[in-house]
């Protein structure tokens, strides 16, 4: 599976607290994997998204399990096997922006793809980017785009 190459102007746009000085920014990413992703295909997922927000400046700090009480500046990812037919249908995944910390990836819909890891990767970079910014929007083509194509 091949995806557009990731858009630098939506993944600067959410990096958009990077200070001036050039100093990174630091995401930390609690995924809670109640379902169970292949470690092998989740770490290569986290790595390979880890290096597509470092060539912005943004640093992704990946933690097992829930975020503690005192996290309040984490995002949370969950993964679902089970998601209804009829509930938001062709979509990968979903993040609520606009509260700014949950994901939940539909594990069940990707897991039989061919490349599921690289699939994952750039799920959790367009994912994330919306949290980091705050919206829903899309863009015409690239990661943020609302539909991927093979």
């Amino acid at each position: 599976m091949k995806i557009t190459v990731v858009t630098a102007a939506a993944l600067l746009a959410a990096a958009g607290a990077q200070g001036k000085s050039g100093t990174e920014r630091q995401v930390t990413v609690y995924v809670d994997s109640g379902v169970v992703v292949p470690f092998f295909v989740r770490k290569q997922a986290e790595g390979l998204a880890s290096r597509m927000f470092a060539g912005i400046g943004v640093t992704l700090n990946w933690h097992e399990f829930r975020s503690p009480a005192s996290e309040t500046a984490a995002i949370i990812i969950e993964f679902v096997d089970s998601t209804p037919a009829g509930f938001l249908p062709r979509a990968w995944a979903y993040a609520l922006p606009f509260e700014g910390v949950h994901i939940r990836i539909f594990w069940d819909r990707m897991q039989l793809e061919t490349c599921p890891q690289a699939l994952l990767a750039h799920v959790m970079v367009h994912e994330i980017t919306h949290i980091l910014q705050g919206v829903d929007r899309h863009t015409a083509k690239g990661i943020m785009n609302a539909r991927w194509t093979p």
